[in-house]
This record gives structure tokens, sequence and C-alpha cells, in this order.
């Protein structure tokens, strides 16, 4: 298969295009966002990636999709996507082929709820985001985002007190259940990449990221993203970052372009 590059053109290009397009932010490897990359790449999916261009205003986008946050994907005239599994479902109709979610009933509903432990309320981006928030506001111990990040984003997580051990909590069971599903296992479904895998992959990289050389962020991210909490370095075992590893030889994009 013939790599293709993927455009990154401004907002304001973007809406004047066709076909499917993702509003993203520039520099940061958000794992919603970076999931859905990893799909389109997975089904050969055309895509422009739109990012607010240096003399556009800082709303440039929401003028476009409205305050959905990102990824927020817009294919030709059809209503704007931004939760994960609608994404999914619009990158299973435009390439059926390779299939990323099983065509069996209850296999495919088995694997829309790992997802959503992965990408979902409560599932393990969201957990871990509670974790993080809660070291930017001066209550765990390791190097989060500054003071005001964490302002910002604890009340798009439904921020209240204690809510940083009920992420903790999650965060360890998430992913004590996916280690033991990778137990003599490559995958965590069927022994074949599913959109589950690309899920796991991408959102590990909000406890333990790629290395530098892979997945290239500022040093405030990085520290951010790097997990330090000793219970959730140990439930991020060797299974789980063995399988980081594989899906992004094997299926995703290296070195990463944010």
């Amino acid at each position: 298969m013939v790599e293709k590059i993927v455009e990154v053109v401004s907002i304001a290009d973007a809406r004047k295009r066709d076909g499917l397009r993702m509003v993203c932010l520039a520099g940061v490897p958000s794992p919603w966002t970076e999931a859905a990359k990893g799909i389109f790449r997975v089904k050969g999916i055309d895509h422009v990636l739109a990012q607010r261009g240096e003399e556009e205003p800082q709303d440039a986008a929401s003028q476009w999709v409205g305050h959905v946050g990102v990824p927020a994907v817009v294919y030709g005239n059809e209503r704007v996507r931004t939760g994960w599994a609608e994404i999914l479902l619009l990158a299973e109709r435009l390439a059926p082929e390779p299939s990323l979610l099983p065509a069996d009933p209850e296999q495919r509903a088995l694997a829309l709820g790992l997802a959503h432990e992965v990408c979902g309320e409560l599932g393990l981006g969201w957990s871990q985001r509670l974790v993080m928030i809660g070291v930017s506001l001066g209550l765990r111990e390791g190097d989060g985002f500054p003071r005001q990040i964490g302002e910002y984003l604890a009340p798009r997580y439904g921020w209240q007190d204690g809510y940083d051990e009920i992420g903790k909590a999650r965060v360890l069971d998430i992913l004590g259940m996916f280690s033991r599903r990778l137990d003599g296992h490559e995958y965590i479904m069927e022994d074949r990449l599913t959109a589950v895998d690309i899920y796991l992959a991408t959102f590990v990289n909000l406890i333990r990221p790629l290395p530098a050389e892979q997945l290239p962020m500022v040093e405030v991210i990085r520290s951010a993203y790097t997990s330090t909490d000793p219970d959730i370095m140990a439930a991020c075992d060797e299974r789980i970052r063995a399988h980081q590893e594989r899906i992004y030889m094997r299926h995703l994009e290296l070195p990463v372009r944010l």
C-alpha cells in the first residue's frame, strides 16, 4: 500500500472543500483525534485535516462546526460528527473494507462496549483526564498542565471533589481488563485488528506516550501526558505496552504528525 500524505489546510480552505474534513488542534496529540486519524488511515479514506491558520480568528472553527470541540468531522453537507462512535460508523459506511467492527452482532456489540470503555464517559481517556486535572489543581503529585488549563478542563469533565480518585480507580479497572484480554493474544478481539485496538493504542499515550522520535510534542504536554502514579504505571503493564507498540508499528503512522 502506498502511503498517503494527509493534507493540512486552514479552516477557511476546509470550508470550501467537499469530501471528508476533520477539525483538530495543531501540535496536540488528543487521543480522540489520533484514533480517528488512525481509523481513516487503516481504511484508506481520503481526508484533510483542518487547523486554524495563524491569520484566522480564534473562533474560526466554531464559526463553522459550532462549539463541539475536537475532533469535529464534516463529510459533504452532512451533519457535524464529533463523538467517537459516530465517527467510527461514518468511516465504516464510507469504506466497508477493511471493517473495523466484527460482522457478528454479538461480537459487534462487544466491540462497541469495549470501545466505550476507552473513549466514552468515564472510559480510559475520560478517567485519566480526571487524574490529570487533579495533578493540575495540585491535588495529586506529578507534572501536570498549568493550573489554568486544569481549571478549563474541569467543568468539561464534570469535575467534583474526589473525582480524581474515581478516575484513578476506573483507569486501573480498565487497564486490568484489557491486559487480561491480551493474555496470549496480539489483538483485543478475534486475533485481528478492530477499532478497539486503535482506540487503546492511541489512548495509552495519555499515560505512557510513545518516545519523542515517534510522537513529537512540546515538553509541557509530554510531561502532563506522562503518568507518574505508580499504581497506574504498574497497571499499564507489558501486555498493554507491547500492544501499543505493535498497533503503531503495524497499522498506524510513525512518526506521528500532529
